[in-house]
């Protein structure tokens, strides 16, 4: 027997996935691509919804379940932080027996025991948090050798381990402080980018340079993050406060005068990247004195 053929006969009733927005929505995919039933899905629109339920032959739909037999044997609840206690507490008041399934949350930054409403009903409950971004058009692959953050019952989370993995994901399972962690560092890899093109962008439009930040910044940036998925953070380093170059920062903060917004972030970013040179053993840190008097904040 697979562990395809085990986990399908431990959920006969299959899945319901509640919320199908980008998470929930590739979520249903794949799990029907793997041969798993999508019992029904649940959204507060029914458009997309209903698109899903027609790509993974899902027959109940709506926007919140009528009954329990609605429900498959296992719920996702992929919704924003700030509704899951409210979802919670209308499953709670609604349906009169939830512990018939078990309930999982998708949020990386929510602790599980924020279903501990329905633990109280019986349900075993847990946190399942892809370390990932989705973007609607990468649900096909949006799994593979992605992490995936385990936390909550621990029965459940050795079932959810299984589904990673033939997700092609790597199951991890986490304490809530370890959870957070995660997610924390996410933030930091993942959405600190943005700004940080935002300010190339304005730097470039500020200074009269009539070409898109993006396309100028491609192969640096591609090759940036490609030599720091397979180094360590101070062996990829370069640029003026890497080589000690005090003329050029000076001239860099002459430019941000009129992005003092920039300014600072410039200013905090380098004195950070001073602390990271230092750990490049050939390096002369002889003038790091210096570049910490031109970068200071105060």
């Amino acid at each position: 027997m697979t562990h395809l053929e085990s986990s399908k006969q431990k959920y006969p009733r299959g899945f319901t996935i509640i919320g199908t927005g980008r998470v929930g929505s590739a979520l249903a995919q794949q799990l029907y691509q793997k041969g798993y039933i999508i019992r029904s899905l649940f959204n507060r629109t029914r458009t997309n919804c209903e698109k899903i339920a027609g790509l993974t032959e899902t027959r109940s739909t709506g926007i919140f379940p009528k009954s329990g037999d609605e429900l498959g044997d296992l719920v996702f609840l992929s919704l924003p932080d700030d509704q899951i206690v409210d979802y919670v507490q209308q499953v709670k008041e609604k349906l009169p027996d939830p512990g018939r399934s078990a309930w999982v949350h998708t949020s990386g930054g929510t602790p599980t025991g924020i279903l501990q409403p329905l633990a109280d009903s019986g349900a075993a409950v847990a946190s399942f948090h892809p370390v990932q971004t989705f973007n609607g058009k990468n649900h096909e692959t949006a799994f593979e050798r992605t992490y995936v953050t385990l936390n909550g019952n621990e029965g459940l989370c050795n079932d959810l381990k299984q589904i990673v993995r033939e997700l092609g994901g790597r199951p991890l399972v986490v304490d809530n402080h370890q959870k957070m962690a995660i997610h924390l560092a996410a933030v930091f890899v993942c959405n600190y980018y943005a700004p940080l093109f935002a300010a190339s962008r304005q730097i470039l439009r500020d200074n009269g340079v009539e070409v898109r930040s993006s396309d100028l910044f491609e192969p640096i940036v591609r090759q940036s993050v490609e030599g720091l998925l397979y180094n360590s953070p101070a062996d990829v380093l370069t640029g003026p406060v890497v080589r000690g170059d005090a003329g050029t920062i000076k001239q860099h903060l002459g430019v941000l005068k009129k992005s003092p917004q920039w300014e600072r972030i410039y200013r905090e970013l380098g004195m950070v990247t001073l602390q990271l040179a230092r750990e490049k053993v050939d390096r002369d840190g002889s003038g790091d004195d210096i570049l910490k008097d031109l970068l200071r904040t105060d």
